[in-house]
């Protein structure tokens, strides 16, 4: 039940929940939705920003094979559009790379071993307007439901390993993932090649007397060098996440989650040095720290509130671009046929208001009011 601390796309957010459905209860399982989100700004002056818009529109199919090998796939069509201070409209719109991969179970459920590819079927070049939607969404502070429409593809695995030790839970595991190259800019003739990564993660859980669990999750990530037309440009900084949870039950069939983590990346290097990098230069060490409450309560047999609150605070070393927004709404979950994660049609609303403070840049600064509204609709085939 731990939570990522930064923000994920929604396609891979539901595909990370279709695979223990597939693995687990050996089923073929599908999900696809929609999500609505918009952000204002007070003070558009000051920012140049008045409103952005997005629309997403993800999907992801998991699909086993025998007891122990699982086939997944996510993606998503998306449609962007940033609103300027004086009321002049960009858009961005189009598909997503979408992701694939395979899962295999080595042993009794103790070694997993993954492979993947991002697929570059989104939009990884952009016009310098088109640039400018897409790195609004790619802003740390704000929780969109993507990240980027593209970034060129790439391929990776990783090997994850489970096991008991006396009254905890551990988990280990490690990867590795290569970017490929693409052109980031139509305006502009050079290729741009992010470096690859290599991370390492730890996650412990213990049940306590008291009914609930408690968890841990330590992560790491490194970076190789960024490259420009097949020369080193920069060198990312390492990353280190950590994230804390208590689950426990609520009533006679509820529960509720805890849970607070912080997201530290290094200050990135510039390695070239080109005069006609307009721009270039070295990246600030950044933080990122979130927390809050959800709880799961049912609604007789076949439906369930889900309700929350989270905050996430976004610090920057040179302040640019740093604030903090808080959310509250939650969802509901009702199975119109079958059972949960088997031979069931699942649809889930849901609803959500932002406030928040973005500093942009030395006094260029606003709050911020949003909300999304969203509908997932998922399908299990049990066997």
């Amino acid at each position: 039940m731990t939570r990522r601390v930064r923000s994920v796309g929604l396609a891979a957010l539901m595909a990370a929940s279709l695979l223990p459905l597939a693995t687990g209860a050996h089923a073929q399982t599908a999900a696809g939705g929609a999500l609505l989100q918009s952000y204002t700004f007070d003070d558009p002056a000051t920012v140049g920003l008045a409103e952005m818009q997005l629309t997403v529109l993800p999907f992801a199919v998991a699909v086993p094979f025998g007891d122990r090998i699982s086939i997944l796939a996510s993606g998503a069509w998306a449609r962007g559009m940033a609103t300027g201070d004086e009321g002049a409209e960009i858009e961005l719109a189009g598909p997503t790379d979408t992701e694939v991969g395979i899962a295999i179970a080595l042993g009794p459920d103790r070694m997993v071993l993954t492979a993947g590819a991002s697929l570059p079927t989104g939009q990884s070049t952009h016009s310098t307007t088109e640039a400018v939607v897409a790195s609004i969404v790619a802003a740390e502070l704000l929780p969109f439901g993507i990240s980027s429409w593209g970034s060129g593809g790439g391929a990776g695995g990783d090997i994850a390993l489970a096991f008991a030790s006396g009254a905890w839970g551990i988990g280990l595991s490690g990867g590795y993932r290569a970017a490929r190259e693409f052109e980031p800019l139509s305006d502009e003739t050079f290729a741009y090649r992010p470096g690859d990564q290599i991370g390492v993660r730890l996650a412990l859980d213990r049940d306590l007397s008291s009914g609930g669990t408690f968890s841990v999750l330590l992560g790491a990530q490194r970076f190789t060098e960024d490259q420009l037309s097949g020369a080193n440009l920069f060198r990312s900084g390492n990353r280190l996440e950590g994230v804390l949870t208590y689950a426990f039950p609520v009533g006679l069939a509820g529960s509720a989650l805890i849970y607070g983590g912080a997201y530290h990346r290094a200050n990135g290097t510039l390695l070239l040095d080109d005069p006609d990098l307009i721009g270039a230069a070295d990246s600030p060490a950044q933080q990122l720290f979130s927390g809050g409450v959800d709880l799961r309560l049912p609604l007789g047999r076949t439906a369930a509130f889900l309700p929350g609150v989270d905050g996430r605070v976004f610090r920057s070393e040179d302040g640019v671009g740093q604030g903090w927004v808080g959310t509250v709404g939650g969802s509901l979950e009702v199975i119109l046929s079958g059972r949960r994660g088997r031979e069931s049609i699942v649809l889930s609303p849901s609803a959500r208001y932002r406030m928040g403070h973005v500093i942009v840049e030395q006094d260029s600064e606003t709050d911020l009011t949003g909300w999304e509204a969203g509908l997932v609709l998922s399908v299990g085939a049990g066997r």
